[in-house]
């Protein structure tokens, strides 16, 4: 008799000790400032920062980057194991993970996805990844025989079984968590973890592994390397899987991912002109510097200490705000073509706003042009990818945001 294959699947996950989770979970590595990347490494010996930087202490001489580097950084890992500060699950389990803030929570379910599956249009994604990236990162997991970062993915609210699995969340969560713990940017973290083998985990498998299609959130460059992987080693049963956390569509944050252009050479009639010849927008001067998109369809323009706001049309053919931002205003005003690899475009997401507001950055750029969008609602993203379509690079911005060896799948011995 052939067995069904899920997409979604339990997990022997390596997890820090309760005792030790705050200590060793860690954000992403590239979103700590230098000032508290050293403040980390110097203070804090428990963080997985520490293995993902073996040249911290001088005496790896590798190359970023280079295989060799990427040696040393499986040696920090094994190390941290050796120490008791990660350890091996008795075995596979499904894992409820709750992330909250004072004004919001997200609970899903940690757990492996199958890449085979994924490959075969179980899992839709929404933007283009750059080929040298997905070979640097597959090089990377090829050498380390790790996941320690989940992708983020969303579980459609309209799927037939999406009551029964939030029933099964709920009941999971009205217990006490295994693991609880506050981290220093206020967020609090429960975890709880549930065998394969009992009956709660058999239920929790019927509830769960019911959904063939997935939309991926976050993660995109981490989902190709993984496919890479998985093509190249088709004989190692762990590289056949990605760690992924799912949770329901509507509990998803999506934040604007604004754009600011430096290099400005247009004179103010020139520009204003541009601004009115723009398709399928109409143009409005604002006098309230602090204006920002209300909805989707605006989008909010500074440049040269003046505000504009873009409405754009029902006729529009473009499927979203960020579409058409890149088509007509950087790539047919600006001429940003690459917006992935133009030096003069940078992205700026919404937890990036200043104490005074974006129009403060403005005012302090007036040369620069400051584009301002309202985020782009799961619908729309849905209705992309369901088309086999993308949105230009780094338009949503998505929370939550997983913590870094909070929970590793170890595919390599």
């Amino acid at each position: 008799m052939t067995h069904k294959r899920h997409l979604m699947q339990p997990l022997a996950a390596v997890t820090p000790p309760r005792h030790m989770a705050h200590l060793v979970a860690s954000r992403s590595y590239l979103s700590y400032r230098k000032d508290e990347l050293l403040d980390k490494l110097k203070h804090n010996p428990y963080s997985y920062i520490q293995v993902i930087n073996p040249d911290a202490s001088g005496e790896v001489e590798a190359p970023r980057g280079t295989i060799p580097f990427f040696r040393e950084v499986r040696k920090g890992y094994d190390a941290f194991k050796d120490r008791g500060w990660l350890q091996d699950a008795p075995g596979e389990e499904w894992i409820v993970y709750r992330q909250s803030k004072e004004e919001h929570s997200w609970t899903g379910v940690v757990c492996n996805l199958d890449l085979n599956l994924c490959a075969a249009g179980g899992l839709k994604t929404h933007e283009q990844t750059l080929a040298h990236r997905e070979v640097l990162f597959a090089s990377f997991l090829d050498e380390v025989g790790f996941h320690a970062e989940p992708i983020l993915c969303a579980r459609p609210d309209g799927h037939s079984d999406a009551r029964k699995a939030q029933t099964m969340l709920d009941e999971i969560t009205a217990r006490t968590p295994h693991t609880d713990f506050m981290t220093a940017d206020g967020l609090r973290h429960e975890i709880w973890r549930t065998s394969t083998h009992s009956e709660t985990g058999r239920e929790f498998a019927v509830a769960w592994q019911g959904f063939d299609t997935l939309y991926l959130a976050d993660g995109h460059h981490r989902l190709a390397s993984s496919q890479r992987l998985a093509e190249a080693h088709p004989d190692l049963t762990g590289a056949q899987h990605i760690l992924a956390f799912v949770v329901p569509e509507s509990q998803l944050t999506i934040l604007g991912f604004h754009k600011e252009v430096s290099g400005i050479d247009m004179s103010p009639e020139t520009w204003q002109s541009a601004l009115e010849n723009l398709p399928h927008g109409e143009v409005k001067r604002l006098e309230d510097p602090n204006d920002t998109p209300s909805r989707p369809g605006e989008i909010v323009i500074h440049h040269n200490r003046q505000v504009w706001r873009i409405s754009r049309q029902p006729s529009c053919p473009l499927p979203t705000d960020a579409d058409w931002v890149q088509q007509h205003l950087l790539s047919g005003t600006l001429g940003i073509q690459d917006p992935r690899d133009d030096k003069r475009l940078r992205h700026l997401p919404e937890p990036m706003r200043p104490e005074g507001g974006w129009a403060s950055r403005a005012h302090a750029h007036p040369n620069r042009v400051l584009i301002l969008t309202h985020p782009v609602p799961f619908g729309h993203i849905r209705a992309v990818a369901d088309q086999n379509d993308t949105l230009p690079p780094k338009s949503t911005w998505v929370e939550p945001k997983i913590r870094s060896a909070l929970f590793i799948h170890q595919f390599r011995p």
